[in-house]
């Protein structure tokens, strides 16, 4: 598990320097991709599902680069991009598109629909976190 959380924050970390993240931001979207894979891992334990465990960990990068965003005078989408890195299914991908090339169906269609799943939840997550936010904000601007 210790690899597997030093490898996310490394990968968020390198991802944010690929997108010209600057200074300590760049430390707090490594730290947002170590908790969003530790909070996948952790729910995967128990729920074993792709789509719930992973609409979870989405639903929390996404909660958490609003939080960065605002401490850090920042978008969000600066964070939300480099902490969701952890949760991309790029093996699903792989064995989807190597399942279209060597002409093998079922890996096609069990990686592929593996993806899709996974692809959708993180958007779901990402969706509903937005959509909150934006009824909130609109709430404290209603009421002052």
């Amino acid at each position: 598990m210790a690899v597997q959380l030093m490898s996310a924050f490394l990968g968020s970390i390198g991802f944010a320097i690929i997108l010209k993240i600057k200074g300590k931001q760049i430390v707090y979207a490594g730290i947002g991709g170590l908790v969003t894979w530790l909070i996948y891992l952790l729910t995967f334990e128990e729920l074993h599902s792709d789509f719930t465990c992973n609409l979870i960990a989405a639903v929390f990068v996404a909660v958490y680069a609003e939080v960065m965003a605002r401490i850090n005078k920042a978008p969000a989408t600066i964070f939300l991009t480099a902490a969701a890195v952890p949760l991309i299914p790029g093996g699903k991908l792989y064995y989807t598109m190597y399942g279209i090339v060597s002409e093998n169906r079922q890996m096609f269609e069990e990686n592929g629909t593996s993806a899709i799943t996974i692809a959708l939840a993180i958007s779901l997550g990402f969706v509903a976190v937005a959509v909150v936010n934006k009824y909130l904000n609109r709430l404290k601007h209603f009421r002052v």
